[in-house]
């Protein structure tokens, strides 16, 4: 019983790099100004989105090697969606 227990909490690391990516995807749509903070204001920043999803982007390249076929196709769907709408909000 305890064995299981133990493999109940472990989260893999291609897990926990999802998990990361969600919240730095996020941060990103944010932004972008597209979606409200925390405090339910909206923060558009152009360097903070270019950061973000250039960031994305790298990590995208590396966690590539580890995932299926069809989690790479949503990464990178979620990645060119974030350059599409940055390059329609800073224009």
């Amino acid at each position: 019983m305890a064995e299981e227990e133990k493999q109940k909490n472990y989260l893999s690391p291609e897990e926990i790099v999802s998990f990361v990516f969600g919240i730095l995807e996020e941060k990103a749509w944010i932004s972008l100004g597209l979606i409200k903070d925390t405090d339910g204001e909206f923060h558009k920043s152009k360097e903070d989105a270019r950061f973000l999803i250039d960031l994305l982007d790298k990590m995208s390249e590396v966690i590539d090697k580890r995932l299926d076929e069809n989690e790479v196709k949503e990464i990178k769907n979620h990645i060119a969606n974030l350059q599409l709408n940055f390059v329609n909000q800073f224009k």
